[in-house]
Protein backbone atom coordinates (compact mmCIF):
# COMPACT_ATOMS: atom_id res chain seq x y z
CA UNK A 1 0.00 0.00 0.00
CA UNK A 2 1.29 3.49 -1.19
CA UNK A 3 1.02 5.96 1.49
CA UNK A 4 0.04 9.42 0.15
CA UNK A 5 1.28 12.65 0.81
CA UNK A 6 -0.36 15.66 2.44
CA UNK A 7 -0.71 17.28 -1.08
CA UNK A 8 -2.59 14.07 -2.15
CA UNK A 9 -5.14 14.21 0.99
CA UNK A 10 -5.97 17.75 0.58
CA UNK A 11 -7.11 16.95 -3.16
CA UNK A 12 -9.76 13.86 -1.94
CA UNK A 13 -10.79 16.16 0.64
CA UNK A 14 -11.76 19.15 -1.41
CA UNK A 15 -12.71 16.68 -4.31
CA UNK A 16 -15.12 14.87 -0.98
CA UNK A 17 -16.33 18.65 -0.01
CA UNK A 18 -17.44 19.45 -3.78
CA UNK A 19 -18.78 16.45 -4.29
CA UNK A 20 -21.05 16.51 -1.08
CA UNK A 21 -22.32 20.64 -1.64
CA UNK A 22 -22.90 19.55 -5.27
CA UNK A 23 -25.26 16.74 -3.73
CA UNK A 24 -27.10 18.91 -1.77
CA UNK A 25 -27.59 21.18 -4.00
CA UNK A 26 -28.73 18.61 -6.87
CA UNK A 27 -31.29 17.74 -4.22
CA UNK A 28 -32.66 20.98 -3.85
CA UNK A 29 -33.05 21.73 -7.76
CA UNK A 30 -34.55 18.65 -9.25
CA UNK A 31 -38.07 18.12 -9.49
CA UNK A 32 -40.56 16.09 -11.13
CA UNK A 33 -40.86 17.64 -14.75
CA UNK A 34 -37.71 18.48 -15.54
CA UNK A 35 -35.69 17.06 -18.23
CA UNK A 36 -33.15 14.99 -17.32
CA UNK A 37 -30.34 16.34 -19.06
CA UNK A 38 -31.37 19.47 -17.06
CA UNK A 39 -30.08 17.85 -14.11
CA UNK A 40 -26.93 16.33 -15.34
CA UNK A 41 -25.30 20.00 -16.85
CA UNK A 42 -26.87 21.43 -13.35
CA UNK A 43 -24.73 19.10 -11.56
CA UNK A 44 -21.60 18.98 -13.65
CA UNK A 45 -21.45 23.04 -14.08
CA UNK A 46 -21.68 23.12 -10.15
CA UNK A 47 -18.69 21.27 -10.25
CA UNK A 48 -16.86 22.73 -11.88
CA UNK A 49 -17.96 26.56 -10.45
CA UNK A 50 -17.06 25.12 -7.45
CA UNK A 51 -13.33 24.57 -8.68
CA UNK A 52 -13.47 20.41 -9.32
CA UNK A 53 -13.93 18.34 -13.12
CA UNK A 54 -16.57 15.80 -12.90
CA UNK A 55 -14.92 12.39 -12.76
CA UNK A 56 -17.85 10.80 -14.82
CA UNK A 57 -20.68 11.82 -16.68
CA UNK A 58 -23.76 12.61 -14.23
CA UNK A 59 -25.61 9.36 -13.96
CA UNK A 60 -29.04 9.69 -13.59
CA UNK A 61 -30.94 6.26 -12.96
CA UNK A 62 -35.13 6.72 -12.64
CA UNK A 63 -37.66 3.80 -10.40
CA UNK A 64 -36.39 0.63 -11.30
CA UNK A 65 -33.12 1.45 -13.29
CA UNK A 66 -30.46 0.25 -11.00
CA UNK A 67 -27.96 2.49 -12.09
CA UNK A 68 -25.68 4.39 -14.41
CA UNK A 69 -28.07 5.99 -16.82
CA UNK A 70 -26.27 8.75 -18.43
CA UNK A 71 -28.82 11.54 -20.45
CA UNK A 72 -27.41 12.29 -23.93
CA UNK A 73 -27.19 15.42 -25.88
CA UNK A 74 -31.33 16.58 -26.52
CA UNK A 75 -32.22 13.90 -24.44
CA UNK A 76 -36.23 14.24 -23.75
CA UNK A 77 -36.60 12.13 -20.90
CA UNK A 78 -38.16 13.85 -17.93
CA UNK A 79 -38.19 13.35 -14.25
CA UNK A 80 -41.60 11.67 -13.96
CA UNK A 81 -44.18 12.33 -11.04
CA UNK A 82 -44.39 10.05 -8.12
CA UNK A 83 -40.72 8.70 -8.98
CA UNK A 84 -37.64 7.58 -7.28
CA UNK A 85 -34.49 9.18 -8.64
CA UNK A 86 -30.65 8.30 -7.95
CA UNK A 87 -28.61 10.83 -9.11
CA UNK A 88 -24.71 9.59 -8.94
CA UNK A 89 -21.77 12.23 -8.82
CA UNK A 90 -18.37 12.53 -9.70
CA UNK A 91 -15.16 14.60 -8.78
CA UNK A 92 -11.86 14.64 -9.35
CA UNK A 93 -9.48 17.10 -8.53
CA UNK A 94 -6.11 16.45 -10.63
CA UNK A 95 -7.56 13.13 -10.68
CA UNK A 96 -8.23 12.54 -6.97
CA UNK A 97 -11.28 11.04 -7.24
CA UNK A 98 -14.71 11.76 -4.67
CA UNK A 99 -18.06 9.95 -5.77
CA UNK A 100 -21.50 10.21 -3.95
CA UNK A 101 -25.15 9.75 -5.06
CA UNK A 102 -28.21 10.48 -3.60
CA UNK A 103 -31.92 8.89 -3.99
CA UNK A 104 -34.67 11.32 -4.30
CA UNK A 105 -38.07 10.58 -3.54
CA UNK A 106 -40.91 12.01 -5.34
CA UNK A 107 -43.66 9.28 -4.14
CA UNK A 108 -45.11 9.58 -0.63
CA UNK A 109 -45.44 5.27 -1.03
CA UNK A 110 -42.05 4.75 -1.00
CA UNK A 111 -40.96 7.23 1.68
CA UNK A 112 -40.43 4.06 4.33
CA UNK A 113 -38.56 1.96 1.88
CA UNK A 114 -35.57 5.33 1.16
CA UNK A 115 -35.73 5.74 4.94
CA UNK A 116 -34.64 1.90 5.30
CA UNK A 117 -31.52 2.39 2.89
CA UNK A 118 -30.56 5.34 4.51
CA UNK A 119 -31.03 4.14 7.82
CA UNK A 120 -28.79 0.77 6.67
CA UNK A 121 -26.26 2.94 4.95
CA UNK A 122 -25.63 4.76 8.65
CA UNK A 123 -24.87 1.68 10.48
CA UNK A 124 -22.85 0.45 7.91
CA UNK A 125 -21.04 3.37 8.08
CA UNK A 126 -20.44 3.35 12.21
Amino acid sequence: MVALDSEEIEKYIKAGEIAARVRELAEKYAKPGMKIIELAEYVENKIIELGGKPAFPCNISINEEAAHRTPVIDDELVIPDNSVVKVDIGVHIDGYIADTATTLNFNPQYEGLVLAVEEALEKALS
